[in-house]
């Protein structure tokens, strides 16, 4: 398979900030029983899987140089999202969703000095 040329890695930090802003409206919108709606829960997991695409097309030496972001833990979300469904826990989705997306947005915010 062919790679895309490389992007500007900025660019790969927007789609994963502006994933999480997308979750973090879902979440917002789905209300307390957000996990048990499967719309809402479909729309989380499609922007996982963004996220975790974001991650893996970045250059290595990107992902060394800003070792506190998980990048890792994204493709592998990404990874049982799209490749395991099976194994997928509503639980674990809501606690990326609620912990774990509001703790990488603001990462995102810090790498394009948002903040």
């Amino acid at each position: 398979m062919t790679r895309m040329p490389t992007k500007d890695p900025l660019v790969y930090i927007m789609h994963i900030r502006d994933s999480c802003r997308r979750i973090a409206e879902y979440v917002a919108e789905g209300g307390p029983d957000w996990s048990s709606r499967p719309m809402v829960m479909d729309a989380v997991c499609r922007n996982i899987t963004i996220i975790g695409e974001a991650a893996r097309n970045l250059e290595e030496p990107f992902r060394r140089e800003h070792a506190d972001v998980p990048w890792s833990g994204l493709i592998g979300a990404r990874n049982i999202v799209m490749h395991a469904y099976e194994y997928l826990k509503p639980e674990l989705i809501r606690e990326m969703a609620e912990k774990d997306v509001p703790e990488l947005l603001n990462q995102c915010r810090r790498l394009l000095s948002e903040e």
